[in-house]
């Protein structure tokens, strides 16, 4: 797999960042447009933070458990039900304290932070069991990475806004129940952009798509 992410260095420069291979053996490198060249790749090394619990992408469960998703098709609990595939490897980079990170989707359905600066990595925990359908999007608001959640339970839906606190997830907005409940049995997709100052901008793709 290959994570994309690229920041501006300058007004007038960036830089360019790829991510490869599967946890646990990933590597990156980057490209600076100023010099016009890549850098040599250099390995990412899991950090041992001491609690295991959010660095295994294996689930705890034992023996398969299956279920009717809302297509009709039988499928396996311990499978990424992310709406959009194409989501996979989506990725955001933060910079903070001259340090920076990238955040990309992984395909076990949890989010990986890539610390550049002192060539780590750490698979941060999930925000919904494996067996609930959903759709996410990463977005970065003043060097801070955001996740957007739309996702569906008890015949509602819900449209929420997490953020990362000492390795653990922090709600900190959400749509409006009246309003995220529109959402509910239309099996759209959720795309997001950070905006000017704390404002992000969630496009709900349907046909044809709809701005939030």
């Amino acid at each position: 797999m290959k994570a994309v992410a690229m920041t501006a260095v300058t007004p007038s420069s960036y830089k360019l960042v790829t991510i490869s291979g599967e946890a646990p053996n990933l590597c990156f490198q980057f490209y600076e447009s100023d010099s016009g060249s890549w850098s040599k790749e250099l390995n990412l090394v899991k950090k041992n933070d001491g609690d295991d619990e959010y660095n295994d992408s294996s689930d705890d469960e034992t023996g398969t458990v299956y279920f009717l998703s809302k297509t009709g098709h039988v499928v396996v609990a311990t499978n990424n039900l992310q709406r959009s595939p194409s989501k996979q490897y989506s990725s955001v980079i933060t910079v903070k304290d001259n340090a920076e990170t990238v955040y990309f989707l992984s395909s076990h359905g949890t989010i990986i932070a890539c610390d550049l600066t002192n060539r780590c990595f750490t698979e941060l925990p999930k925000l919904l069991p494996p067996f609930l359908e959903y759709s996410i999007d990463l977005v970065e608001c003043n060097g801070t990475m955001f996740v957007v959640l739309l996702s569906e339970f008890y015949e509602s839906a819900s449209l929420r806004i997490w953020k990362l606190e000492n390795q653990s997830w922090v709600h900190v907005g959400m749509l409006p129940p009246a309003m995220s409940h529109e959402l509910y049995g239309r099996e759209g997709d959720i795309n997001c952009v950070g905006g000017a100052g704390n404002k992000i901008l969630v496009c709900f793709n349907t046909n044809p798509p709809e701005i939030m």
